[in-house]
């Protein structure tokens, strides 16, 4: 009885040692598969406040671009009339060199 007993108590035992070497191993493979992701999710972090800052940088030179065109592109320093009688002359200086080119192909 004694012998059957020790042999019951090492055969549970022997379960029980599988059963937490099986146990430890989930543990540290899980804690390892954490570890990673926690790696990742710092290295994606990082790299979006990178961007992040580098994208803040290229909206700041943007908007200082755009600040020192405004003044001349909103800011109308010829008169409607003057833009008006500038286009006419314009559209005539073009019709005359129609024109002779016109004659020139002519010939």
């Amino acid at each position: 009885e004694t012998e059957a007993n020790e042999a019951a108590a090492a055969k549970e035992y022997a379960d029980f040692m599988a059963s937490s070497e099986a146990t430890k191993k989930e543990k540290h493979d899980s804690e390892f598969k954490l570890s990673l992701d926690k790696d990742e999710s710092e290295f994606k972090k990082s790299q979006a406040e990178k961007d992040l800052k580098n994208t803040q940088e290229e909206l700041a030179q943007a908007n200082n671009y755009y600040n020192e065109l405004k003044p001349s592109c909103v800011q109308v320093h010829v008169s409607f009339e003057e833009r008006v009688t500038g286009r006419k002359e314009e559209i005539a200086a073009l019709h005359e060199a129609w024109t002779t080119l016109d004659q020139k192909a002519q010939e």
